[in-house]
């Protein structure tokens, strides 16, 4: 029982220590601190009928589409919508927008973008559109930017509350081995270290998160195929990675919902291939979901792999999963002698 209480406090100051950060980051920027809970979109339509028309539709299936790779469905971000005739001050600190504008007086769509308008970290897109079809037909043009934007303000408001807790003692290591510096916060250590691999773990009572770094040399471009990625991932994990019982190890799961790649060019790298899918333990009962981005550092001639994963058996996984994507998102070449 007195274990729990901790545990309990330790979140609570974690979540102060966070609040104080956000507010600290938005009087040196001049900005409010940005509302809204984890991956969440307001938006802002000119009546009911445009969110329950096209408009609403087209938004809904893209954002609200259930995101790969998680044993339970959730959607890639909550969605909530108000009228432009309610949109006040409150509404305009959310940390992601979309702005309805259908003008029939307009003769050509354009999309505006602004970053930390109304407060920070934020991302706000105005579409304006002379018709319903017209709506539609930009919104498909750039719903990958917008996605890419809303995820880089997720990774940004996960930042505000890791950085100022980051291990120094931890990142240190990472630096040491791997020449890659990463925002580490505190609770996260290194459960194992062995020659191209780091094990990265935080356990709390209910949840883990792990990153697993692995490292071989670079010979070519098929190292980037989905089959060697998960053949190199999986070799790794059985190797190193044991289960809670004997004779047991983790390794990806190719049945259930068999990893999916896609090519990101939003990386520090600028090009990395990201894998999403399901983690399970061999000869036990444990799994999750994984993230994972590899990419080449040309400095040792090496590819590199960041595997994320999250346990947190029967409950929601998407908001950890977010957290551990943000931590690889942090990721940078360290500098020579840092």
């Amino acid at each position: 029982m007195v274990k729990k209480h901790i545990f309990y406090l330790g979140i609570i100051l974690f979540m102060l220590a966070g609040l104080t950060s956000c507010k600290e980051d938005a009087k040196k920027s001049g900005k409010s601190r940005s509302i809204g809970n984890s991956s969440e979109i307001l938006v802002v339509v000119q009546n009911e009928a445009q969110w329950n028309n096209d408009i609403g539709k087209s938004i809904k299936n893209y954002f609200g589409e259930t995101q790969y790779g998680l044993p339970q469905d959730e959607p890639l971000f909550k969605l909530s919508h108000v009228k432009v005739s309610v949109f006040n001050d409150m509404f305009q600190k959310h940390r992601n927008i979309i702005i309805v504008n259908i003008d029939p007086k307009v003769k050509q769509s354009k999309v505006e973008f602004s970053k930390d308008l109304w407060a920070k970290p934020q991302r706000v897109f105005k579409i304006t559109a002379p018709s319903v079809a017209e709506f539609v037909k930009v919104f498909n043009s750039r719903k990958e930017t917008m996605m890419n934007e809303f995820s880089a303000a997720e990774h940004e408001r996960i930042m505000t509350v890791f950085r100022p807790n980051n291990d120094v003692k931890v990142v240190e290591k990472v630096i040491k081995q791997f020449g890659l510096k990463m925002v580490l916060p505190k609770g996260f250590f290194v459960a194992k270290s062995k020659p191209g691999l780091m094990w990265i773990r935080k356990e709390t009572l209910s949840s883990s998160q792990g990153i697993i770094v692995i490292s071989v040399p670079y010979k070519d471009t098929l190292q980037f195929s989905l089959k060697s990625i998960m053949s190199r991932t999986d070799e790794f994990l059985r190797k190193y990675i044991p289960g809670p019982t004997e004779g047991s190890w983790m390794t990806t799961d190719k049945k259930n919902i068999p990893p999916k790649a896609r090519v990101v060019t939003d990386f520090f790298t600028d090009y990395a291939v990201e894998v999403r899918g399901l983690w399970r333990v061999e000869h036990d009962f444990m799994g999750g979901p994984f993230v994972s981005y590899t990419f080449v550092d040309w400095r040792k001639n090496r590819i590199v792999t960041l595997f994320g994963y999250v346990y947190n058996p029967n409950k929601k996984k998407r908001d950890l999963l977010k957290q551990v994507e943000a931590i690889i998102y942090s990721t940078r070449f360290a500098e020579a002698g840092k």
